[in-house]
């Protein structure tokens, strides 16, 4: 007894709960990252097990496979592999050809293989994506193994195969991110700098350089935007059972009329005579636009930690503090924001309901293409 209570003693303290505070806020930024680790690692233990399990000689490959094909994301993996596989088969094709040279007495070792990576070299050089195909050639020839010559490219084949594979299913199933976050965090981000554009617009602060500087932050988010909803189509199970995410299908669309909107207010407001005089009128549109766009972009940062849905009656008073441009603007600049009032009403009706709200579920062919 007085044994165990002396170890119990001389055991280190425990980490107090701020330091664990304080370890997790050091480490959440880099969760991808982190995550990626993971799933790299795993990849290639997976790798080198699977093919020491079906007795390859040179498992090595499967390995270097791995750690080549395992992305941060679904899409960049299936696009890398893909690659992978094809220049694989077009590479073994190219070497079995050379071996065959070699075999015969046609040519010696050296001439057979740069004469198949000659025509190998052009065809990566007019299809980047062939671009292993050369490799495979070189691991083909250049690292050569005992036994019947015309199994090693064989050999390396599936060696190369089991890493493709491997790396496809850890990245579907391992630690992989949750794409439909990422889409939310990015819509906040953009609307967030639709905010600041139309609010130092309504300034008088922006010229037309400015609104081109911060117009191509919103292309870049709204290609973020494009690329994680990709990835919502292809990640995990989600794939083989093909669960429909209304607001994922409308809010790439929305959010890219949204921006075209504020831009063209924004272009508009920049023209001599177009702001009113009245600073009433000009301070409560531009507070007004404020508060929306405000509360829509914490609404997607909340929507992104979580599938809770907020009632759909609260986007109204949301949208309460909107109102029609009245005579004070001038023609150009009422037609411009009462434009921006019905994409905003859109964007916000939408996410509020998670779009299903009619006749957003109707307007997701509008999300389907990447803009320009």
């Amino acid at each position: 007894m007085d044994h165990e209570a002396l170890k119990a003693a001389d055991a280190p303290p425990a980490p107090p709960p701020a330091r664990w505070g304080a370890i997790r806020r050091v480490l959440e930024p880099r969760g991808a990252e982190i995550r990626q680790a993971a799933r790299l690692l795993v990849s290639v233990l997976l790798s080198d097990l699977l093919a020491r399990a079906v007795h390859l000689h040179e498992p090595v490959w499967s390995v270097i496979t791995s750690v080549i094909v395992t992305q941060s994301r679904i899409t960049q993996t299936l696009t890398t592999g893909r690659d992978q596989i094809v220049g694989t088969l077009v590479g073994a094709g190219a070497g079995l050809f050379a071996i065959l040279l070699v075999q015969t007495g046609m040519l010696p070792g050296w001439l057979a293989f740069w004469l198949v990576l000659t025509p190998l070299a052009l065809l990566a050089a007019a299809r980047p994506n062939l671009r292993f195909a050369a490799v495979t050639l070189m691991i083909v020839l250049l690292f050569p193994i005992s036994g019947d010559p015309f199994l090693r490219p064989l050999d390396r084949i599936v060696s190369i195969l089991i890493g493709v594979v491997t790396s496809l299913v850890v990245t579907m199933f391992v630690l992989h991110d949750a794409a439909r976050g990422d889409v939310l965090t990015a819509s906040g981000r953009l609307i967030a700098d639709i905010a600041d554009l139309l609010d130092r617009a309504l300034r008088g602060e922006l010229d037309h350089d400015a609104i081109e500087t911060i117009d191509e932050a919103c292309r870049t988010h709204l290609q973020e935007i494009y690329g994680a909803v990709a990835e919502t189509r292809v990640e995990g199970l989600r794939a083989l059972r093909r669960r429909p995410d209304p607001l994922l299908d409308v809010l790439p669309g929305l959010l890219r009329r949204l921006r075209g909107s504020a831009v063209f207010a924004a272009r508009a407001a920049t023209e001599a005579g177009e702001l009113p005089t009245v600073d009433a009128a000009l301070d409560t549109e531009r507070r007004a636009l404020a508060r929306v766009l405000s509360q829509l972009s914490r609404r997607c940062a909340r929507a992104a930690r979580g599938r809770r849905r907020i009632a759909r009656e609260d986007a109204a008073s949301v949208l309460a503090v909107l109102h029609p441009p009245g005579a004070y603007w001038s023609p150009p600049m009422q037609f411009t924001l009462g434009m921006l009032h019905e994409d905003l009403e859109r964007a916000v009706q939408a996410v509020w309901s998670d779009g299903t709200a009619p006749p957003y579920a109707e307007e997701n062919k509008s999300g389907g293409q990447a803009p320009c």
